[in-house]
């Protein structure tokens, strides 16, 4: 029964065309201007596997090899030591399935067949879009866009990036939403109403949200901080004064206070980053439990949080169980951990209501990685649901109705695809 249940669900959730709740994506156009990519650059978070155990980044490694010869001597040192970590397997999937690898992974005597596939299969004009509606079957992919990127909507559905927002106190960042808007900022008011100008032209162009990754450069805890004090110290900062880190945090909270509100008011989504980092990065700084003073005082704002906050799952799980205005995305999460993703779901199916999990984001750079992604996510999505069926008195029903509500209709229905 349980290996039935399991092709039952894997089989819907194959035919469904997926939501892709957070993408990186390159461009079509940018994809094949690059030219063809290879073994040694079709890669992903591994790259931050090669760091950790060479020091170097991805491009150091192999930028003093004379052949991929040497690179595969190179890639071959870090699998020596590292090839046990999802990041990596993620890879491998993609050689199996796409690029046909018919072994478990690669060797001495496969890697340069792979490569080989590699190199004439993305050069293949029609191979982008073979991967992306084909395999991927994919209904749209929700993109982060940066400040001023244009994007295809045939691809994409816009989260416009607000990292820059609170970079405000630098005259060269004014500059450039000046020179954009075609405006003047001069003090507190005139700077969010600059921002309020630039979320709605994205809106108006069909961007659904906007996005803050400040997890990886600062705590997520924000408080409330009095409009005075916010403005004294951009008027300080445009006078050529150096802000300490206290008033940076002090005018950083308090333009995160006003995009919150700016999403109540516009029906813009507010995603924001929290969990997992890059290597040294502060682990504690981006625990999703730091979000609860913007939360709570924005219950009209439906916040997206990301990453499944992992390692803190569990308690993004009371969020999600808690405020009606946060919804959990498992974005990057199965590429991190399977076995964590498993347990994740697990719980929020037991404590969440099931429109407010979005169960697919892949978070990466290549069609092909998503489509590697997207199986991984299936599997785990499928080894849970079977799992409550027999153990944890879910109907059969029920699990096959939460797939597709993982994979497509909840995004569909919060995105207002």
């Amino acid at each position: 029964m349980a290996n039935a249940l399991r092709e039952k669900i894997l089989a819907e959730m194959t035919a469904l065309q997926t939501v892709d709740c957070h993408s990186h994506t390159t461009a079509k156009e940018e994809y094949y201007k690059m030219g063809p990519r290879s073994l040694f650059d079709l890669g992903s978070y591994f790259d931050r596997e090669i760091e950790s155990v060479t020091g170097k980044e991805r491009s150091e490694l192999y930028g003093e090899c004379g052949s991929e010869q040497e690179k595969w001597e190179r890639l071959k040192a870090v699998l020596d030591k590292a090839k046990n970590v999802s990041y990596w397997r993620h890879n491998v999937i993609a050689f199996q399935e796409l690029f046909d690898l018919q072994d478990e992974d690669l060797t001495d005597e496969n890697w340069q067949a792979v490569n080989d596939r590699i190199k004439e299969r993305t050069a293949d004009p029609g191979w982008y879009d073979y991967v992306t509606w084909e395999k991927c079957n994919l209904r749209t992919q929700v993109r982060n866009m940066a400040w001023f990127e244009e994007w295809d909507p045939q691809y994409f559905t816009a989260v416009l990036r607000m990292e820059p927002a609170l970079e405000l106190w630098r005259g060269e960042t004014r500059s450039k939403l000046e020179e954009h808007l075609d405006c003047t900022i001069t003090d507190l008011a005139s700077c969010t109403q600059a921002l309020g100008e630039l979320a709605e032209e994205y809106q108006r162009r069909g961007a659904v949200g906007i996005k803050l990754a400040h997890a990886y450069s600062r705590t997520l805890h924000s408080e409330p901080v009095e409009k005075a004090r916010a403005a004294m110290i951009l008027d300080r900062a445009m006078r050529g004064e150096e802000p300490t880190p206290a008033e940076i945090k002090h005018l950083q909270d308090y333009i995160i206070f006003f995009l919150a509100d700016l999403c109540s008011d516009t029906g813009l989504i507010f995603d924001i980053h929290t969990g997992v980092q890059t290597n040294w990065g502060d682990i504690p700084g981006s625990n999703p439990l730091l979000l609860l003073p913007l939360i709570h005082s924005h219950r009209s704002t439906r916040f997206n949080l990301y990453h499944a906050g992992y390692p803190y799952s569990r308690e993004m799980g009371m969020l999600g169980k808690h405020y009606p205005n946060v919804w959990l995305n498992m974005a990057w999460m199965y590429v991190i951990t399977m076995e964590g993703s498993r347990q994740t779901l697990s719980e929020w199916i037991d404590l969440v209501p099931g429109y407010r999990l979005l169960g697919f984001g892949s978070d990466v750079l290549w069609p092909e990685l998503i489509y590697s992604h997207l199986l991984m996510a299936r599997s785990c999505l499928a080894d849970v649901l079977v799992e409550k069926v027999q153990r944890d008195f879910l109907s059969e029903g029920a699990a096959v109705e939460l797939a597709r509500m993982m994979l497509h209709d909840n995004a569909v229905a919060f995105y207002g695809l």
